[in-house]
C-alpha cells in the first residue's frame, strides 16, 4: 500500500482479524554472532513490564541489529500481503485474482505451502496485511511477525484533533482488540501504528484550523502563533493572509483560518506546527502501543517514500524504530543516498524498510503496471537484476534493521480497490512463483551484511565520471539520472540531514549537474489554486568563481535561469509528486575554458532553497575531472 493518487484523503485501512496464538517456537536465521551488551538493550528499548521473551534493538560496530531473547542478532527479512487473496466464492473468472483455495484443498494446506516457499527464499518474517489467523495455525509458522495496527486512522490523526477523549478512545479500543491476541506471543517483533498517513502541511495546517473553537489541536496552533509572533498581529499577517471576518487575535480563536501569504516564512511556521502535532501523534501511538504490550517494539507509521525532517524527528523521540515504505528512485532499483541517510540522522533510530518493491511488463499475471509510477522494468530477469540492487544498497546501510518486501503475490490485472494493477509479487495469480525473483532472496548473502555495511561507496572526490552520450536523456520520474554514473558522480553534501542528492558528470564542451530533491509542494498552500511563482525552489550554482546561476525549479512548471546560455531541463509536480529533478548544462566557456579535460579541477559551490524556503541545503568543494 504504497504512495498512491489519492490526495491526502483520510483512509481508514482494515487489518484481518487474527485468533489467539498458542504456540511459541523459535524464530529461524538468527546470526551466530556475539551476543548483545546487556548495556546497549537497555539503552535501545523502553521498560517491560512482563517475563515474556522480547526482541530489541541495539547498536554494534558494525551496526544497528535486531536481537531476540537469547542475545542472538539478526537482520528481519518480511513479506506482506501473505494471505489466501480472494475467497473462491467470490472469484470472478473475468477478472482474475490470487485465489489461493483454487490451487488447495485447504487454508492449512496454503498456509504450509506458502511459509515452506518463504523460508526456502531465506525470509524470516511474516509482514503487514497478513492472515495471520490461518498461518499461526501452520505447524510450518516459525516466523517473526510485524503486524500493523492502524491507530491513527481509527482515530483520525493526525488531521483531527489528537486530545479529543473519543478519539483517543477510539485508537485504545482498536489497540486493546488488535493487540491483546498476540501480546504474549515472543515471535512478534513490533507493531507499526499506521501506514502511508502522508502528512501532508498543508492540509493539516487547514483542517486544524477548521476544528471547533474548544479542540486541543486547533488552540496548541494558536498558541504556538502567539509565541512564535510575540503576541503581534500584524507580525502574523505579514506571513499569513487570514480569512473573512478575522482581524485579530480574538476572532481567530472564535474561529476561520490563515492561508500562507505567498513569498513570506509562512510556510516555514507551518512547519513548526507540523513538529507539534507530530510529537503529540507520537506521543499517543507510543503510549497506546506500551500500555497494552510493554514488551514489544514500536515501528514506526511507513513512511510513503517521502518525509518531512520536522515528523522524523519527533518519531525518534517515542519509537524504537523508524520505518518507511519505499519505492526505489529509478527503475533500476537504485535509491537516493539522501533518503534513508537523512531519515536516519534526523531519527537518531535503526530503520525498518516496511514495503520496497518492483514490477516487470513481462508478467504471467496479465498486469498493466498502470496509474501510480512505481518501478517497472522489461521482464522479469530485468526485475531481478533491479532487485538485486535493491537489496544490496538496503543491506549496506548500517542503520538498517531489516527489509520488507511488497508482496506475497501479484495484484489483480483489472486493479485492486484503488485500481493499482501491479506484477509485484513473488508469485503469479494462480500461485506460480517467479523462479528469476525468488531466486534473489533464496541466494542473497546475508551472512556477509556485516562486512558489506563496511563497504565504503565512491563519489565525485575520486574523480568527476563522463557524462551519458545525453545527459538530459528521459527527464521524468523513475528515468531522469537513471543513465549516470550515479556512484561516481555524487556529490557529499555539506549540510547535515539534506533530502537532496547532488551528482556530476562532463563532456569536453560543458560540465552538467544533476539534482533529486524531495520539495513537497500543496495546492493547499494557495486555497487549491496554483503555487505562487514566488515560492518555487531556488537552485544557486557557482563554479570556479566565474559562473554564477540561479535557477527556479518545481511545482510543475518550466525552470527559469538567470544566466543566459544555460540548458536547464527539470521534472516536478504538486501534491501527490513530491519529487524535483533536474540537470543543468554549464558550458567551459562560461567558467572561462575553451575545453574540460581529465585532469581539470573544477571548484563547486552549490545551494538549494526548498519551496517556501522550508530547508536551506549545502554542497561545495574541488573536484577532478576523470577519465
Amino acid at each position: 500500500m504504497k504512495h498512491h493518487a489519492t490526495g491526502y484523503c483520510l483512509r481508514a485501512v482494515c487489518l484481518v482479524v487474527v485468533a489467539v496464538w498458542t504456540a511459541a517456537l523459535a524464530p529461524l536465521a538468527l546470526s551466530k554472532e556475539m551476543p548483545v551488551p546487556a548495556a546497549a538493550v537497555a539503552a535501545s528499548r523502553h521498560a517491560t513490564a512482563s517475563n515474556r521473551a522480547t526482541t530489541t534493538v541495539a547498536n554494534f560496530p558494525d551496526g544497528w541489529w535486531f536481537v531476540d531473547s537469547q542475545g542472538r542478532r539478526f537482520f528481519s527479512r518480511g513479506v506482506g500481503v501473505l494471505s489466501p487473496g480472494t475467497p473462491v466464492a467470490a472469484f470472478d473468472a473475468s477478472k482474475p485474482s490470487y485465489a489461493a483455495l483454487r490451487h488447495y484443498d485447504s487454508l492449512n494446506a496454503w498456509a504450509d505451502s506458502s511459509l515452506k516457499r518463504l523460508k526456502f527464499w531465506q525470509f524470516t518474517t511474516i509482514g503487514g496485511w497478513a492472515d495471520l489467523d490461518a498461518l499461526h495455525r501452520s505447524a510450518e509458522h516459525d516466523l517473526w511477525m510485524t503486524p500493523v495496527v492502524p491507530l491513527g486512522a481509527a482515530g483520525g490523526a493526525p488531521w483531527l484533533n489528537m486530545w479529543d477523549p473519543e478519539r483517543l478512545a477510539a485508537i485504545d479500543q482498536l489497540a486493546r482488540q488488535e493487540i491483546a491476541p498476540w501480546r504474549d506471543d515472543p515471535r512478534v517483533i513490533g507493531y507499526y501504528c499506521d501506514n502511508e498517513r502522508g502528512w501532508w502541511n498543508a492540509e493539516l495546517w487547514r483542517l486544524t484550523l477548521e476544528q471547533p473553537p474548544d479542540s486541543r489541536q486547533r488552540m496548541a496552533l494558536i498558541e504556538m502563533l502567539k509565541r512564535d509572533y510575540h503576541d503581534d498581529w500584524s507580525e502574523l499577517t505579514k506571513d499569513f493572509v487570514p480569512s473573512d471576518g478575522v482581524g485579530d487575535w480574538q476572532s481567530l480563536s472564535r474561529g476561520g483560518g490563515l492561508r500562507h501569504r505567498p513569498g513570506s516564512d509562512g510556510i516555514r511556521t507551518m512547519r513548526r506546527f507540523l513538529a507539534l502535532a507530530a510529537d503529540r501523534y507520537y506521543q499517543v501511538m507510543a503510549e497506546t502501543i506500551r500500555r497494552h504490550d510493554p514488551d514489544a517494539l514500536f515501528l514506526g507509521d511507513r513512511y510513503q517514500s517521502f518525509y518531512y525532517p520536522e515528523v522524523a524527528r519527533a518519531c525518534g523521540k517515542y519509537a524504537d524504530v523508524a520505518s518507511t515504505n519505499l519505492s526505489a528512485s529509478w527503475n533500476d532499483g537504485g535509491f537516493l543516498r539522501c533518503y534513508l541517510d537523512s531519515l536516519h540522522r534526523l531519527s537518531g533510530k535503526p530503520l525498518l524498510v516496511s514495503e520496497f518493491y518492483m514490477a516487470a511488463a513481462q508478467n504471467r499475471s496479465g498486469n498493466k503496471n498502470t496509474g501510480h509510477g512505481f518501478p517497472v522494468v522489461s521482464d522479469q530477469r530485468a526485475r531481478a537484476a533491479a532487485v538485486t540492487r535493491s537489496l544490496a544498497e538496503l543491506t549496506s546501510k548500517p542503520y538498517v534493521v531489516g527489509v520488507e518486501w511488497f508482496q506475497y503475490f501479484d495484484e489483480p490485472p483489472h486493479g485492486r480497490f484503488d485500481g493499482e494493477d501491479y506484477d509485484f509479487g513473488l508469485v503469479d495469480i494462480d500461485d506460480r512463483p517467479y523462479d528469476e525473483l525468488t531466486a534473489v532472496f533464496a541466494e542473497f548473502d546475508f551472512d556477509r551484511l556485516g562486512q558489506r555495511r563496511r563497504a565504503v561507496r565512491p563519489d565525485a572526490g575520486a574523480g568527476v565520471p563522463p557524462a551519458p552520450a545525453d545527459p538530459f536523456g528521459v527527464l521524468g520520474y523513475m528515468t531522469g539520472l537513471e543513465h549516470w554514473d550515479r556512484e561516481r558522480g555524487f556529490v557529499p553534501a555539506a549540510s547535515d540531514a539534506p533530502l537532496a542528492d547532488l551528482y556530476l558528470c562532463w563532456m569536453r564542451e560543458a560540465l552538467y549537474v544533476g539534482l533529486y530533491a524531495i520539495d513537497p509542494v500543496e495546492r493547499s498552500y494557495y486555497g487549491g489554486g496554483p503555487p505562487a511563482a514566488e515560492d518555487r525552489a531556488l537552485w544557486r550554482l557557482k563554479l570556479d568563481d566565474r559562473c554564477t546561476a540561479t535557477i527556479r525549479l518545481g511545482s510543475g512548471q518550466p525552470p527559469a535561469a538567470d544566466l543566459p546560455g544555460l540548458r536547464v531541463e527539470s521534472y516536478s509536480g504538486v501534491d501527490n509528486i513530491p519529487r524535483l529533478i533536474a540537470v543543468v548544462e554549464i558550458p567551459a566557456a562560461q567558467m572561462g575554458r575553451a575545453e574540460l579535460r581529465p585532469g581539470d579541477a573544477v571548484a563547486l559551490d552549490g545551494e538549494l532553497v526548498t519551496h517556501g524556503r522550508a530547508y536551506r541545503y549545502h554542497w561545495h568543494g574541488v573536484y577532478t575531472l576523470a577519465d
